[in-house]
């Protein structure tokens, strides 16, 4: 049986990094863990203070634990196997400046996607939880862009992509940033967060630091807290009849012109966050560290060590078809 550690590095003392199985296979305890949770979470109704602490819980087991335990008992060093390296100011600056004009492309795209859909059906989004107080906003702000930003990237960009990058430096930025979005088992939203993953790919890649993934993770998540906040502020001081919250009670033509509205913005937030790629791109010249690849297996076992992450997708392909007959045959109202 394959050892799923290997040296990467030929010359001076040995130091070892996650390979491929090893990044499917948690891929595939991950999804088991994150099926099971919602599963029971389903059952329990969990609001407020109790909600945030076993999001809390929940995301530690299910994300964080499974490869901190894979790389202690493997005794393989964390720092340097998940790039746990230091990063500069300015691509801390640049991170948040991608994240920050990236939204406005992202919920461009979304909108296109959502726009699209609705001409199968009635595509339900995933909603935060209401943030109805200012303690609830900080919990959320730990819960929804503190923790996902560093166990997710921790997981993604630290382990899995770690592992990949022995097929090539493309391929496991491909492989992981479409397993990232398949993670988040969402048919609404899965065109958007694919883009995103990529790109966590590239720059935690480019500049050879998880932290900045994780920089741009987080900024990505407290936008999208904040703006849940704020439109619950806005909606209690100016409250206004027949306003919803679901696409499913939004109008075809409101939508348009949503799209229509965003477009405008999304153009100007793209060329403000190519203005940032590049500058990224350009001050992290250099800062890669050459992963050798596995050149001595052959198609069929390089294909082996991906079987984990192939049933794992095999599942949540199961579970979007689902999502998209619901969306196409909904449920009648009783």
């Amino acid at each position: 049986m394959e050892n799923i550690t290997e040296p990467i590095m030929p010359e001076g003392k040995e130091r070892r990094t996650p390979t491929p199985l090893a990044g499917s296979t948690l891929y595939l305890v991950v999804l088991s863990l994150m099926l099971l949770t919602s599963f029971l979470n389903e059952r329990i109704n969990l609001e407020g203070n109790t909600y945030y602490l076993a999001m809390f819980f929940i995301q530690i087991a299910a994300i964080g634990l499974p490869p901190i335990l894979y790389l202690i008992a493997n005794k393989i060093d964390i720092r340097k196997a998940v790039r746990l390296n230091r990063i500069r100011i300015p691509e801390v600056l640049l991170s948040i400046g991608m994240a920050f004009f990236g939204y406005g492309v992202i919920i461009f795209i979304n909108l296109l996607w959502v726009l699209f859909l609705t001409r199968f059906g009635t595509p339900q989004t995933q909603q935060l939880p209401p943030i109805e107080t200012g303690p609830h906003f900080l919990m959320a702000i730990i819960v929804i862009a503190g923790v996902p930003a560093l166990l997710e990237e921790f997981l993604f960009r630290g382990v899995i992509q770690r592992g990949y990058e022995r097929f090539g430096r493309t391929a496991s930025i491909l492989l992981t940033g479409t397993l990232f979005a398949f993670l988040h088992l969402s048919i609404v939203s899965i065109p958007a967060i694919i883009l995103m993953g990529l790109l966590l790919c590239y720059i935690t890649y480019r500049a050879d630091s998880l932290w900045a993934g994780a920089v741009y993770h987080f900024t990505n998540n407290m936008i999208a807290v904040t703006i849940t906040y704020l439109s619950g502020v806005i909606s209690k001081l100016f409250p206004m009849e027949g306003m919803s919250d679901s696409l499913a009670d939004i109008p075809p033509e409101t939508l348009k012109m949503a799209v229509a509205a965003w477009g405008v913005i999304g153009v100007v937030a793209l060329v403000l966050f190519l203005a940032c790629f590049a500058g990224f791109h350009r001050i992290t010249e250099g800062k890669q560290e050459v992963v050798p690849m596995d050149t001595g297996k052959t198609a069929g076992q390089k294909l082996l060590q991906l079987l984990p992450a192939i049933l794992a997708v095999i599942i949540i392909l199961v579970l979007l078809v689902f999502q998209t007959i619901e969306m196409v045959s909904p449920s009648p109202v009783m």
